[in-house]
C-alpha cells in the first residue's frame, strides 16, 4: 500500500486531477476566488500530510510537471514576438515603468514587514515577492534570507494578483493592454500572466515582458538596496 501511495504516477494524477477539478469549479461558478493554484496547493499538502506521502516521492512526481513547464514557458515568447514591433517603439515608458515597479516591489515588501514588527530575516525573504520563483529564491539566498518564506510570499503575491489584479485595474479605469499586461506581469509574475491569457495575446505579450524585466531588475536591485533598508 505504501508503494502505491508513493507512486509518482499516482501522485501526478492527484495533483493534475485536483487542479482540473478546481478549474471546472471556477468555470462553473464563475468565481475568481476559486483559484486553482491556491486550492490545489492547499489540497495537495493536506492529502499528502494525511496519508503520509514523503517529500522525496512528491519531488519525483512533480519533476514530470517541471520538465514540461520548460517548453510551456518558451511558448510565451510567441505573443512577445508578434507584438515586438510595437514594443520596440514603446521601449522608454516600458523600461521606466519596470524600474519603478521593481523598486516599489522590493521596498514595499521590506517596509510592510517592518510596519507590522517583523524581523529583518523575514523582511529580506519578502523583498523579492513579486518576481518568479527561481529568481526570487536565488535573490533570497544571496541576501541570506529564508527560502521557505520567499516561496510562500511569491505564491501569495501571484494568487492575490491573479484574483484581484484585473478588477483593481478596471476600478482604476486602466484599460490599455500595455498597462494591464505590464502591471500583472510585474506584480504577480507567472500567475498574473496566466490570468491575462483570457484577455488576448497583446495582454500576454506585455505581461510576459513585465515578468522578464522585473525579474532581471529585481535580481540587480534587491542585493543593492535591501541591506540599506534593513539597517
Amino acid at each position: 500500500m505504501s508503494e502505491l501511495l508513493n507512486s509518482p504516477f499516482l501522485l501526478l494524477f492527484i495533483m493534475v486531477g485536483c487542479f482540473e477539478a478546481c478549474v471546472w469549479l471556477r468555470n462553473k461558478f464563475k468565481s475568481p476566488f476559486i483559484n486553482p493554484s491556491l486550492v490545489t496547493t492547499v489540497a495537495v499538502i493536506a492529502v499528502f500530510k494525511l496519508v503520509g506521502i514523503s517529500w522525496e516521492s512528491f519531488e519525483k512526481a512533480s519533476g514530470y510537471l517541471t520538465f514540461w513547464l520548460q517548453p510551456v514557458v518558451v511558448c510565451l515568447a510567441v505573443p512577445l514576438y508578434i507584438q515586438w514591433q510595437k514594443i520596440k517603439v514603446q521601449w522608454l515608458p516600458i523600461l521606466l515603468s519596470q524600474c519603478v515597479g521593481s523598486f516599489v516591489g522590493v521596498v514595499s515588501g521590506v517596509y510592510l514587514v517592518r510596519l507590522f514588527g517583523g524581523s529583518d530575516v523575514v523582511a529580506v525573504a519578502i523583498a523579492s515577492k513579486s518576481v518568479t520563483m527561481p529568481i526570487a529564491i536565488e535573490v533570497t539566498k544571496e541576501l541570506g534570507g529564508v527560502v521557505g518564506i520567499t516561496a510562500s510570499t511569491v505564491l501569495i503575491a501571484g494568487v492575490v494578483g491573479q484574483v484581484f489584479g484585473v478588477a483593481l485595474l478596471a476600478f482604476l479605469t486602466i484599460k490599455r493592454p500595455m498597462a494591464i499586461g505590464l502591471s500583472m506581469g510585474t506584480a504577480s509574475h507567472a500567475l498574473g500572466t496566466v490570468r491575462v491569457m483570457q484577455m488576448g495575446s497583446r495582454f500576454v505579450a506585455y505581461a510576459t515582458l513585465g515578468l522578464i524585466l522585473n525579474g532581471i531588475l529585481t535580481a540587480f536591485l534587491a542585493p543593492m538596496i535591501v541591506p540599506y533598508l534593513i539597517n
